[in-house]
């Protein structure tokens, strides 16, 4: 059986699989993954927009991200 590791998307607040995550980025020595390089850019326009605060509910599917 192998593992997964889940992480939430901290722009959209969608659980993705780290091994599957479309894009990541770091932002103090901290490395962020994003289900969609439209979540990643925004999260690179404005990290403390997104950081300190939960994303919300889990969505599902990229409907979020576009």
């Amino acid at each position: 059986m192998q593992s997964t590791t889940v992480v939430k998307d901290p722009v959209c607040g969608m659980d993705i699989e780290l091994a599957t995550a479309a894009r990541q980025t770091e932002h103090d020595g901290q490395t962020y993954h994003f289900c969609s390089s439209m979540c990643k850019e925004k999260f690179d326009q404005n990290p403390a927009q997104y950081l300190g605060k939960s994303a919300g509910k889990p969505k599902s599917g990229h409907g979020c991200c576009g």
